[in-house]
């Protein structure tokens, strides 16, 4: 009996090993990202910019012009913020478990 278990168990947990990337398996990870949106002609923030991220649902940008996107799934994202009269996009690879900051110049 103690043989068995042992075995199960040492199955297990050998299954286990060598998973080096847990997306893989479908465990997703995520990183938090601030954005910062300003003009690029002045440099000036850009409050109330509608700021989107893959699935991620769009949200505003605050009087300085920042959002945080709590969770962003790790990995290559593209960043897209809308304001009136004014567009932007902005790539960057967030990185599991991180705080992140990302600037997008709009036109």
């Amino acid at each position: 009996m103690r043989y068995a278990l042992a075995a199960a168990l040492a199955v297990g947990l050998t299954s286990l090993v060598g998973c080096t990337n847990p997306n893989a398996i479908g465990v997703q990870v995520f990183g938090a990202v601030t954005v910062h949106c300003q003009k690029a002609s002045d440099g000036s923030p850009v409050a109330g910019a509608l700021v989107s991220v893959g699935s991620t649902a769009a949200m505003n940008t605050d009087a300085n012009g920042n959002v945080t996107f709590p969770q962003v799934p790790a990995g290559p994202q593209t960043f897209i913020a809308r304001a009136p009269g004014l567009t932007g996009t902005a790539q960057l690879t967030v990185t599991a478990n991180g705080n992140q900051n990302l600037s997008i110049d709009m036109t």
